[in-house]
């Protein structure tokens, strides 16, 4: 609790255990933007279990059968997708004039994919999360408008 600046109810709750969590519950990035680390921490593990990383076989945790069969390769193929997906939402964001000067990959890597603390990278992290709440919300309305029109 002292260490990280926080209260008793907090220091308790499982997001304490990551510096992610601890800027959500502090306050220093929002919900929105939390579940958007999320999001892309799971896109960015399938990834790396899709193109067969050597970190990401040892510590697998489910998705794909981890065999040669079409559903894997058409799992695989999808994992690859979203996570390219998603690298092209933050470099859109990473062009814009507002944004030169900063690095809003690096945030990502070592904020939401190592976990390590870098207080000068949290901003381009808050950054980084906008654009990755801006394109997982797009593409979660998609699937249901086009459930809907399936339905209708």
């Amino acid at each position: 609790m002292r260490l990280f600046g926080l209260s008793e109810k907090d220091a308790r709750d499982q997001k304490a255990s990551t510096f992610i969590g601890r800027l959500q519950l502090t306050k220093a990035i929002s919900q929105i933007q939390y579940d958007a680390a999320q999001e892309y921490l799971q896109v960015y593990e399938a990834f790396q279990r899709a193109v067969k990383s050597p970190d990401a076989l040892r510590s697998s945790s489910g998705g794909g059968d981890q065999g040669e069969s079409p559903t894997y390769e058409g799992w695989c193929r999808n994992a690859i997708k979203k996570y390219d997906l998603a690298q092209k939402a933050v470099m859109a964001d990473q062009c814009l004039y507002d944004n030169r000067g900063r690095n809003l990959f690096a945030g990502l890597d070592y904020i939401v994919c190592r976990g390590e603390v870098h207080w000068h990278l949290v901003g381009d992290c808050r950054l980084a999360l906008n654009a990755l709440a801006h394109h997982f919300s797009g593409s979660k309305r998609r699937q249901v408008d086009s459930a809907n029109q399936i339905a209708a």
